[in-house]
């Protein structure tokens, strides 16, 4: 008689957890096929049309440009690159392809959710419920057709979290390697995620359990990895900018523009060019956008500049815009502060696509029924992961809060800018109210290697990880 194999209860979880992994990645890749099938691909428009360009000049090979000829700045490379890598691989720069690498990395986010609430500690039912959400939740599920950054930056965020869940149970050198190439990849794909490093080194500030978890040593490791990620781009964008010192992107050097005007500023760049019309706010749904003030104020300053001298498409003027809108927004911190509320109210409710941003009850439903209590969660995960030391999940709330605060000024229509951090806030928000609710073969304990205060093996880790 043969020997029976004897499998391990982690192995048969293991094997249970890729089957299921495998299960929401095909259901999410049916209903986003299923969706485009029956609704079709609408053409890019505004961001999406830009990125498009992007990434078809890249895979022709005429490098990262908007118009084929001159190099861009404008945009953050890490979606584009991926984009073109994609189009380049597959011969064919159509609309559908690209659509296919949208579907594609939206699937990948739901199972990758699944793993992430397994690493913090959720049993397999709640860490299901996180990665079925991504898959077939329809505000996620209707944005599949446009070509817009924030799924790659989901991804992204995604495996920062786990990364970092990782690094803190069990510190070293690797892991914190992993994490600095993570980070320093977030950044390319939007620069708000640079705030995770000085995030981690806040953390590492709060205390001696804290710093248990987050090794100076490798924390400058691990911001080190992510400079020399980053660094190529910067200079690179030096070069072609003449001079400019443009970490990422040149569009945030124009953010406090838009923040004045509280919608679009489209700028002169000669005196023959006409005056802007008349000043008309902006009508969504249920709120309205613009600034008159702000706009006239732009206005004016923009025929300053031309008068003085600043003429010729793009770098002065905008940088002289940018300056003046600064300016404007130290001069009326109530202004800021109003469209900062309204905004992170909007970060915690749906993105609605083109075909489902009518359907305002069911937003406000959806708002009330998922979006805001994440935010609740938010609030609570960051206490108790103050309360238990918990560094990991202080370091994902901390980067999320960060995340939200930049965008929040500049949010208007829905919660688009908030899509790349759901499964973070997910993660954070089920550690605060549940904590650690089962002995996940990916939650393996600390107790062993972390003290506490008094040299003993400290239960609230070992717990919680």
């Amino acid at each position: 008689m043969k020997p029976s194999i004897q499998v391990s209860p982690a192995g048969v979880a293991r094997r249970e957890t890729l089957l299921w992994c495998l299960l929401l990645f095909a259901l999410g890749l049916l209903l986003r096929v299923a969706y485009l099938h029956v609704l079709g691909i609408a053409s890019p428009e505004n961001d999406a049309k830009e990125y498009a360009a992007l990434a078809r000049h890249l895979a022709e090979g005429r490098g990262f440009t908007s118009d084929g000829l001159t190099p861009s700045t404008y945009r953050p490379p890490l979606f584009s690159w991926l984009l073109g890598g994609w189009c380049y691989l597959l011969h064919s720069s159509s609309l559908p392809t690209m659509v296919a690498f949208q579907a594609l990395v939206q699937t990948l986010c739901s199972p990758l959710t699944c793993l992430l609430l397994l690493q913090i500690g959720q049993d397999r039912r709640t860490a299901l419920t996180g990665g079925l959400f991504v898959a077939a939740y329809p505000f996620i599920v209707s944005t599949v057709g446009q070509l817009l950054q924030e799924p790659t930056q989901m991804l992204v965020a995604i495996g920062i979290g786990v990364a970092t869940v990782a690094w803190c149970r069990e510190p070293s050198t690797p892991r914190a390697a992993v994490c600095g190439l993570l980070f320093g990849l977030g950044a390319l794909a939007k620069s708000p995620f640079l705030a995770v490093q000085p995030v981690t080194l806040l953390v590492w500030c709060f205390g001696r359990d804290f710093r248990r978890q987050l090794p100076f040593r490798q924390i400058a490791l691990a911001c080190a990895v992510a400079t020399a990620v980053v660094l190529p781009w910067t200079i690179r964008n030096y070069r072609v900018s003449g001079g400019q010192f443009i970490p990422i992107n040149s569009q945030n050097q124009t953010y406090p523009v838009w923040l004045v005007a509280d919608d679009n500023f489209y700028p002169r760049y000669s005196l023959s060019e006409p005056l802007q019309e008349t000043f008309t706010p902006q009508k969504g749904v249920a709120l309205t956008y613009g600034n008159k003030s702000g706009v006239d104020f732009l206005i004016r300053t923009n025929e300053e500049l031309l008068r003085m001298g600043e003429s010729g498409i793009g770098i002065r003027i905008r940088k002289g815009l940018a300056i003046a809108a600064r300016s404007y927004l130290v001069r009326h911190p109530l202004y800021l502060l109003r469209i900062t509320a309204r905004g992170a109210v909007l970060l915690f409710s749906p993105d609605a696509s083109a075909g489902l941003s009518r359907f305002l009850v069911a937003r406000i439903v959806a708002m009330i029924l998922f979006h805001l209590p994440l935010a609740a969660g938010l609030v609570i995960g960051i206490v108790r992961a103050g309360r238990e030391k918990n560094a990991s999940c202080m370091v994902l709330a901390l980067f999320a809060v960060a995340y939200l605060l930049v965008h929040a000024p500049g949010t208007g229509g829905g919660g688009r800018y908030s899509v790349p951090v759901i499964p973070i806030l997910m993660a954070v928000g089920s550690y605060g109210l549940w904590g650690n609710r089962s002995a996940s073969s990916f939650c393996m304990t600390t107790s062993s290697r972390v003290p506490n205060s008094s040299g003993q093996p400290s239960s609230t880790l070992s717990s919680r990880f």
